[in-house]
């Protein structure tokens, strides 16, 4: 078609004594692309844009954490019911009143190591602290895409630090999610928390890395409290299910 456009201009203007055919707008706009290709194409200045390897990794990255924690979203929606009894009991305050884990019966053991309910070999994976804060990450280097988990206004964010150590003598994988986690917190035995779902990398709930041999990683979970209940935490009780599975670990 461009060929055939470009002959009928040529036979225009040797009619027309080289006057300028009139061309409609869409031919006019063929033309100037024609050209602006050929221009283009013979300039040694020219190069195409492209997008760093590094920045298509990590946006690939992105896009699989957020297919991941779209799925263990709604698990966890499908499971809500559950963690609502968790959470509170009777018609006090979200968060608040009794925890209902007292009428809650349980069976099989209770276990007091995460790695063990969870059944990974070669890995030890220990609480070490928490923190109270407004955000987490409090530090976002410029090129950190996963975001910042801000806690709403008049809330704090519990953040509970975990330490995963590869005790062997070869490189570790670790895929949390292959265990469909769910973790819940209860404080000064008074009220539970879900931990948060997060697109954070170093989720303990969503982690997936291969840990070296001898060496370590860390990961996290958070829940967010109000102000006055992050000031008055006495103590800590993790709450860990798999399944049908369910263990405790006090932490503080």
């Amino acid at each position: 078609m461009l060929g055939c456009l470009l002959v009928s201009v040529s036979l225009c203007a040797c009619a027309t004594d080289n006057a300028i055919p009139d061309l409609s707008e869409q031919e006019m706009q063929m033309v100037e692309e024609y050209a602006a290709h050929l221009l283009l194409k013979y300039d040694e200045n020219y190069r195409a844009a492209t997008i760093a390897k590094e920045e298509v990794e990590a946006e690939r990255a992105r896009l699989k954490r957020l297919a991941e924690v779209k799925a263990q979203i709604a698990q966890q929606k499908a499971q809500e019911k559950e963690q609502e009894q968790e959470g509170e009991q009777g018609s006090g305050e979200e968060g608040e009143g009794p925890s209902s884990e007292g009428g809650e019966k349980q069976s099989g053991p209770v276990y007091t190591d995460i790695d063990d309910f969870f059944g990974i070999d070669g890995v030890e994976i220990d609480f070490t602290s928490f923190d109270i804060s407004k955000t987490y990450p409090t530090e976002v280097s410029e090129n950190d895409w996963q975001g910042v988990v801000t806690a709403t206004s008049g809330n704090s964010l519990l953040v509970f630090n975990y330490t995963l150590t590869n005790t062997g003598v070869e490189d570790k994988a670790v895929d949390m999610t292959a265990y469909s986690p769910r973790f819940t917190f209860r404080v000064n035995n008074s009220f539970s928390k879900a931990s948060m779902m997060t697109v954070l990398l170093n989720d303990l709930s969503g982690y997936r890395e291969v840990i070296p041999a001898g060496g370590s990683d860390t990961a996290v979970l958070l829940i967010e409290v109000t102000e006055a209940q992050a000031a008055s935490i006495s103590s800590l009780t993790m709450i860990m299910r798999s399944g049908e599975s369910r263990g405790e670990l006090t932490i503080l």
